[in-house]
């Protein structure tokens, strides 16, 4: 008896299959990045569910090079990985990654990010998701979103998505939250906000 074909099944392949996607980490260089996202990142990587032409920038207020990020990142990644590290796999999933160095607080770095991932864009020949990942001091939560409004990043271009995840303590108390909240409504969707509380649900 023959095989028969599934109508549906490229379909359903197109559905899974992941969209081209850039990832930008605001505190890049931090605990956070090290030791859980870009391992994790690795991770799905290793199993060759990551979008093609992924790109990954982290923005943090030091100065370096891809290199040089690259390098500290594989470090953690050693320790971390629950894959287990890989020289040729890392190898081929590190040149995803670059730095972008800016203060949180200065509108011109976001103008230049908004340049850097056009790059990229240009480069892939299509536009882009874009997921902005809030790892940075709670502090700084304000004026990066302010200024990815600002610089126009919250919009995503030719049907893509924007979206954002804050990570860490959302707010000290629940008036800061709540002003928080607004501003991450100013900014994005509802939809397409996601928050990460290490304190939601814990015991004290």
């Amino acid at each position: 008896m023959p095989d028969l074909e599934n109508p549906f099944e490229e379909t359903l392949l197109r559905r899974n299959r992941a969209e081209p996607c850039t990832v930008v980490i605001f505190g890049a260089t931090g605990d956070l990045t090290h030791r859980k996202l870009i391992p994790a990142l690795y991770n799905i990587a290793a199993c060759g569910d990551l979008p093609p032409q992924f790109k990954v920038v982290g923005f943090a207020r030091r100065d370096k090079t891809d290199e040089l990020f690259r390098s500290e990142l594989e470090a953690g990644n050693r320790k971390n990985s629950r894959q287990g590290h890989n020289d040729e796999l890392w190898a081929n999933f590190s040149h995803s990654i670059h730095y972008h160095r800016s203060e949180f607080e200065d509108v011109e770095g976001y103008r230049a990010l908004a340049r850097l991932l056009d790059q990229f864009d240009e480069e892939r020949g299509a536009p882009a998701n874009r997921l902005f990942y809030l790892a940075s001091a709670p502090e700084y939560f304000k004026p990066i979103l302010e200024l990815i409004r600002e610089a126009g990043l919250n919009q995503g271009a030719g049907g893509c998505w924007a979206r954002v995840v804050c990570e860490k303590p959302f707010g000290k108390d629940l008036q800061s939250a709540r002003t928080l909240n607004e501003v991450v409504a100013g900014t994005f969707e509802e939809a397409d906000t996601y928050r990460i509380d290490h304190y939601l649900g814990k015991e004290t």
